[in-house]
């Protein structure tokens, strides 16, 4: 496999520490975070960026639930934040009676509730320690939680095949999971699809490849359903964070950077025309959410 250089993209926003998340709305709007510089951001088409909810630090994973509301992990946990009024409501603070300390990248499940995992950040970004294992875990759209895995070095993207019945996690320190999902949709028993130590957010196309952000080689990998490596692109940027593809135009590719010591400030949200289209991804229904 060859390793060539990205041509042909835009930059939707940039000047930032470290992004992530990136989401896009049905109607073209493009969110984020700042994982390590804090904040959640929306930039509307031909507008400026938006600081949407500036105090919100480590999220790095958000969706869409049907209420309008915006999923958002970070510190503490999962909240649902309301862009027409501004406020937040804590959705999950704790799992099987501990405090959640972070929970990092997420999806929608396709049936109301949503797969994420949690990640020791305090450790990670704040005290230097060794960090401790992190939950991946599945929220029902009623609330309910179901630890999947208690033993994650860092859960990162989550994303689904085409047909529905295999779900994909990445962990950074090994790679991409694949789980054949039961009548319930929950996980059974995988295997490790792809091995990459460097592996993060992820993204599936209609046609069953996977998109690897890879953060510390700064690569962008794309691979076939069984985990054959395609084609690896590079940027002009240190890190390569995070994937999610685009609604009005579903063969739009959007990428989130990061930056470091060395090059500050090389945060930013990239726009990339592939070939194959990407699965559009699915809103949260949360009970606790319906008036």
């Amino acid at each position: 496999m060859q390793t060539q250089q990205a041509t042909g993209f835009d930059i939707v926003a940039r000047g930032y520490d470290f992004v992530e998340a990136p989401r896009v709305s049905p109607g073209g709007d493009v969110w984020f975070s700042d994982l390590t510089g804090g904040g959640i951001y929306r930039k509307r088409s031909g507008g400026e960026v938006e600081t949407m909810l500036a105090d919100r630090q480590w999220v790095g994973g958000m969706v869409f639930d049907e209420s309008g509301r915006i999923i958002c992990g970070g510190r503490g946990g999962i909240i649902a934040f309301d862009p027409r009024s501004g406020e937040s409501t804590d959705i999950l603070t704790e799992i099987e009676g501990e405090p959640i300390i972070a929970v990092n990248d997420m999806e929608a499940d396709g049936r109301g509730g949503l797969f994420a995992g949690t990640i020791d950040f305090v450790s990670i970004m704040e005290t230097g320690e060794t960090p401790t294992p992190g939950r991946f875990f599945h929220l029902s759209a009623a609330g309910k939680v179901t630890v999947l895995r208690r033993d994650v070095f860092a859960s990162n993207g989550i994303a689904f095949s085409p047909c529905g019945r295999y779900l994909y996690h990445s962990e950074t320190s090994c790679g991409i999971w694949r789980y054949p999902l039961d009548a319930n949709g929950l996980p059974e028993a995988g295997h490790l699809l792809v091995e990459e130590e460097a592996a993060d957010g992820l993204a599936a196309d209609s046609e069953g490849n996977l998109w690897l952000a890879c953060w510390s080689t700064g690569k962008l990998v794309h691979y076939s359903p069984g985990g054959a490596a395609l084609q690896a692109l590079t940027f002009p940027f240190p890190h390569i964070v995070s994937l999610c593809f685009g609604t009005t135009d579903a063969k739009s590719l959007f990428v989130a950077t990061g930056g470091n010591e060395e090059v500050p400030k090389a945060g930013a949200v990239l726009r990339l025309s592939v070939d194959i289209a990407g699965l559009a991804s699915a809103h949260t229904r949360f009970g606790s959410l319906v008036p």
